[in-house]
C-alpha cells in the first residue's frame, strides 16, 4: 500500500511540472504571437477597431 502512494506521489509531482511547463509555455507562446501580430500591424488594426465600437456604443 506504501509502495503504490510513493508511486503516486511521484507520478502527481511529474504531472505537476509537466502542467506548469506547459501553462508557461503557454504564456511564452502567447507574447510571441502578440508580438508577430504588432510587427504585422494586426493587433494595432484590432486595437483600433474596437475603439471605434466602443465609440459608437457610447454615441448610442
Amino acid at each position: 500500500m506504501q509502495t503504490e502512494y510513493d508511486a503516486m506521489t511521484v507520478q502527481k509531482a511529474k504531472l505537476k511540472k509537466t502542467y506548469q511547463t506547459a501553462e508557461k509555455e503557454a504564456v511564452e507562446a502567447d507574447k510571441q504571437l502578440k508580438n508577430i501580430r504588432q510587427y504585422w500591424g494586426i493587433e494595432k488594426d484590432r486595437q483600433e477597431a474596437t475603439k471605434q465600437h466602443k465609440k459608437q456604443d457610447v454615441s448610442l
